[in-house]
């Protein structure tokens, strides 16, 4: 019998595109959220992503059933990339930034013309990274607790702005050195990066949290103390049930009920000194009218803005120092931005999200939208955008999770 060697090492046209796509969003989607191992690469990734897309889309080309093949793409791009040079024009930065939000533009194109049919899979891929990678950091992190030496090496970022013992698949801030233990922020800068990015791709994964995966990344942003972590994913599991046409009311209550429990559990158990009770807890007391965590930006800001809205800046924006007033909030984006910025970010989301299937899909995706930007205002990171836009395309719910996967998988392609 005559063995053909060929067809062990022939890989279909379209599975060599699809990894080529799959590996430009990943490179987008952890390098606008700042992962360690990207910062070498933090002003470059978009190029990278860039190359790697346009390679996924040339290698596609003599397809006979395309894979990029949406007609979204354009209005969104052109209104992204207006967006970026009214910010860049604002804030005066040099040339280097508009390079850059060419490129970025130029992967949201990409991103925005594959087939919206396909970008299931992709979102199954994005959690199957992180939680897979959360699945290898737990145990290690483990180890790091019960004071089993590891070797780590120190990462210095934004000219110490950050500050870090590095062990590779996870980061201990240098403010948590001393800390019995410490908030578990993985590969992210911030524990709350970890929080909303584990919250966002599970927004993606409505219908199969109980996937090996969602289940480490549920883990994960339950250890890591995020407030706005925990907000996220409270909103979004009440928004997926309703957008799965669910009946929520029982759940509602089973929830009220737990989380109640919880809270007079955090406030008894150890007379209070827990972590639950400490990082969450105590930040949600209110002190002469202000929530306790409510710390995205300093005082000195508050009253900074307090000020600038009075003034006719605020229609285009004023540039201002980070590190004395704090960088993050919905605040700080109309400081930095103004009216008008405000008006050109929400004009992008109107162009990208314009095209939808289920009404209650897109809702859902709008309201964390505005819990996100009025939380940190970080909405244009890839990080953010890639779920949202996949979270408000989604197709109504009128099958089973199994029957659904299997009606994906049969497309012809």
């Amino acid at each position: 019998m005559k063995i053909d060697f060929s067809k062990l090492y022939l890989i279909p046209r379209e599975s060599i595109a699809n990894a080529f796509f799959y590996a430009s969003m990943l490179l987008a989607f952890f390098g606008s959220m700042n992962v360690w191992f990207l910062l070498p690469v933090a002003t470059f990734f978009p190029i990278m992503s860039f190359i790697l897309g346009l390679s996924a889309f040339i290698i596609s080309r003599p397809l006979d059933k395309q894979i990029f093949c949406s007609s979204d793409a354009l209005f969104p791009t052109i209104a992204f990339i207006i967006l970026l040079f009214y910010q860049a024009v604002v804030n005066d930065n040099n040339v280097n930034t508009y390079i850059k939000a060419l490129f970025n533009s130029a992967v949201l194109y990409i991103f925005l013309k594959y087939d919206k049919q396909r970008l299931g899979k992709f979102s199954d891929i994005l959690a199957k990274t992180l939680g897979g990678i959360l699945l290898v950091s737990y145990p290690i992190f483990l180890l790091y607790l019960i004071g089993f030496p590891l070797p780590y090496s120190d990462l210095d970022f934004n000219d110490g702005f950050y500050y870090f013992s590095n062990y590779y698949f996870f980061l201990i801030d240098e403010r948590s050195l001393f800390s019995i233990i410490p908030r578990f922020q993985s590969i992210f800068l911030e524990p709350t990066y970890l929080g909303s990015t584990t919250a966002l791709l599970l927004m993606t994964q409505r219908g199969k949290w109980k996937r090996w995966y969602n289940v480490s990344m549920l883990f994960g942003l339950f250890i890591s103390f995020s407030l706005a972590g925990y907000a996220y994913i409270f909103a979004i599991t009440f928004l997926n049930l309703w957008t799965n046409r669910e009946k929520i009311v029982k759940k509602v209550v089973i929830a009220f009920t737990v989380i109640v429990l919880g809270i007079a559990g955090a406030f008894f158990y150890n007379g209070g000194d827990n972590l639950v009770h400490d990082l969450i807890l105590l930040r949600l007391e209110m002190n002469d009218g202000e929530m306790e965590g409510n710390n995205r930006v300093t005082k000195s800001f508050d009253n900074e803005y307090d000020g600038y809205v009075q003034t006719t800046d605020i229609i285009l924006g004023r540039d201002y120092d980070y590190s004395s007033f704090g960088d993050s909030g919905y605040k700080v984006y109309i400081y930095d931005y103004g009216l008008v910025g405000t008006l050109l970010l929400f004009t992008f989301y109107f162009f990208l999200f314009r095209r939808f299937s289920d009404a209650r899909a897109l809702t859902s995706a709008c309201i964390i939208l505005l819990l996100i930007w009025g939380v940190d205002a970080f909405v244009l990171w890839f990080g953010r955008m890639i779920p949202l836009y996949i979270t408000a395309i989604k197709e109504k719910e009128t099958t089973t999770e199994y029957e659904h996967t299997d009606r994906l998988h049969s497309l012809p392609a």
